[in-house]
C-alpha cells in the first residue's frame, strides 16, 4: 500500500514539530497544529492512491487510509463514513447535492474526528479520551469509545440539548454538566487532558480532528467521479469541520487526483459570528488574526454556538486558501430552511446543518452563487439530535441575514451586507 511520512507543523507560524506522540499545541506561539505530509522521491503517485481506494475492501473512510495519518489497525465494529451524496437536483437555479451525515453511527460528521483521533489515542497506549462538547462531539466520542471499549469523558455546558445528553448517557459515557459556557468546558476538558492516559479529543486543539473530517471531501470528490463542485458550503462554529474540508480538497489537489478546489462558503448563525466577522478585517496584504473576535451567542443552533472559535486561524486560512467566503443567517432563516429541507428533500437536520441550506438561499440571492453552480451542502447532523428547536417550524420566516457583498474574494472584503431572506 502507498505511504508517506508526517510531521505537525503549526498553522501560524509554520514552525515543525516532533512527530511520534499526540501534540497539541505549537510549542513557540501555542497556536493549533496541523498535520503535513511529506512529498519524498518515494511518494506514490495519484494513479497509485486512487486504486488502492478503488481496490479498498474496506467500507468508509478507512477506504482513505493511503492519505490518513495512522495505520489501519483500528478494527472498528461501526462504519464511520461512506455516507451518501444525495443529488436533490435543481434547486431554484443550482444543482444541488447533499452530503448525508447524519447517517454515521452518531448521526453527526463528527465521528469522522472521532474515529481517527481514537485510532491514534489507542496506537499511543491511551486508554480513555476527554472533550468538550455543546452535544455532537460528546455522543460521537461516547458512541466510537464504546465501540472500542475505551473509557469516554463529555464536559457540557448545562444548556446542552436534553436529546444530545440522553445520546450520550446511552453509550456509557462519565457526563460533567457545568454552569458555565462551552468555552469554559473547553479548558477544564483540557486541563483533564494532563493525565498521559486520557487522550483530549478537543475541536481543532487536537489536529487528527481535521484529518478524520477531510475524509468528507474525498468522498465527496470521489463521488463525483474526481471532479469537484462549484462551492461547498460548511455549518462553521469552531471552524474545524471548515478547515478539515479544505485540507481534503487540496490535498487531492496537490496530490493530481482533482484539477480543481471548489470554493467554501462558511455558514455562522447570527451570534455566533466570531469568523465571518474576522473574514471583513483584513486583506492579502494584513496577517490573519491571531486571536478571534469574540461574541456572546445565543442561537436555536447549538452546535454552531461558540464564543472564541478554537480553530479559528485555520478556518480562516481555509477560507483564504479556496476563495471562499462566509454568510451569516439568524434562527428564523434557520427555522424556514430546516422546514424546506425536511419537506422538499425528506432530509430533517439539526439547526446547524440547516443554516448552511439557509446560507445557500442567502448566497443565491446576493449573486455570490450563480446559476447553474453545483453546490454540495454538508448535512453535518440529524434533526432527531434536537427536536425541542423545531416546536414552531411552521410557522412562516420573517428573517434577516448578512452576506458578503457580491464579487467580493479576499483581499476585497468590505462590511456584510443585510437583507431579506428570499
Amino acid at each position: 500500500m502507498p505511504s508517506f511520512s508526517y510531521r505537525y507543523t503549526c498553522v501560524r507560524c509554520a514552525t515543525p514539530q516532533t512527530w511520534g506522540t499526540i501534540r497539541y499545541r505549537c510549542h513557540v506561539c501555542g497556536q493549533n497544529l496541523r498535520i503535513q505530509r511529506k512529498a519524498d522521491a518515494d511518494s506514490p503517485s495519484a494513479m497509485d492512491i486512487v486504486t488502492t481506494f478503488r481496490e479498498s475492501e474496506t467500507e468508509g473512510m478507512w477506504r482513505y487510509v493511503a492519505l490518513l495519518p495512522v495505520e489501519a489497525h483500528w478494527g472498528s465494529r461501526l462504519r464511520v463514513g461512506g455516507t451518501p451524496l444525495i443529488d436533490c437536483g435543481d434547486d431554484g437555479g443550482v444543482r444541488l447535492r447533499i452530503k448525508d451525515e447524519a447517517r454515521n453511527p452518531s448521526g453527526s460528521l463528527k465521528d469522522r474526528a472521532t474515529e481517527l483521533v481514537l485510532a491514534v489515542a489507542k496506537r499511543a497506549g491511551c486508554t480513555g479520551a476527554v472533550t468538550a462538547s455543546t452535544g455532537n462531539a460528546g455522543a460521537s466520542l461516547a458512541c466510537i469509545a464504546a465501540a472500542q471499549a475505551m473509557a469516554a469523558t463529555v464536559v457540557v455546558p448545562a444548556s446542552t440539548p436534553f436529546a444530545k445528553l440522553a445520546q450520550i448517557r446511552a453509550y456509557g459515557a462519565n457526563v460533567y454538566e457545568i454552569g458555565g459556557t462551552y468555552d469554559d468546558a473547553f479548558e477544564i476538558a483540557e486541563r483533564m487532558a494532563d493525565d498521559a492516559l486520557l487522550c483530549c479529543r478537543n475541536t481543532g486543539v487536537n489536529p487528527f480532528t481535521r484529518e478524520g473530517k477531510k475524509t468528507c471531501a474525498y468522498e465527496i470528490a470521489e463521488a463525483m467521479a474526481w471532479h469537484v463542485p462549484d462551492w461547498v458550503i460548511v455549518p462553521t462554529g469552531d471552524g474545524n469541520i471548515l478547515s478539515g474540508i479544505a485540507a481534503g480538497f487540496l490535498d487531492l489537489f496537490a496530490l493530481g487526483i482533482t484539477s480543481a478546489i471548489p470554493r467554501l462558503m462558511a455558514a455562522q448563525a447570527h451570534s455566533a459570528d466570531s469568523i465571518a466577522r474576522d473574514w471583513t478585517t483584513y486583506d492579502e496584504t494584513v496577517a490573519l488574526p491571531v486571536s478571534p473576535t469574540a461574541v456572546t451567542p445565543n442561537t436555536v443552533a447549538d452546535s454552531l454556538s461558540v464564543s472564541q472559535p478554537r480553530d479559528h486561524f485555520a478556518a480562516l486560512h481555509a477560507l483564504r486558501a479556496t476563495r471562499g467566503t462566509c454568510v451569516v443567517v439568524n434562527d428564523e432563516c434557520i427555522a424556514a430552511a430546516s422546514r424546506t429541507l425536511a419537506q422538499r428533500f425528506g432530509l430533517w437536520y439539526e439547526p446547524s446543518a440547516a443554516a448552511g441550506y439557509a446560507a445557500l438561499q442567502a448566497g443565491f440571492a446576493s449573486g455570490r452563487i450563480q446559476t447553474g453552480a453545483e453546490v454540495v451542502l454538508l448535512g453535518t447532523g440529524s434533526g432527531l439530535k434536537s427536536p425541542q428547536c423545531f416546536d414552531d417550524v411552521t410557522r412562516p420566516p420573517a428573517c434577516a441575514l448578512a452576506v458578503l457583498p457580491e464579487g467580493h474574494a479576499p483581499g476585497e472584503h468590505g462590511p456584510l451586507h443585510r437583507g431579506t431572506c428570499p
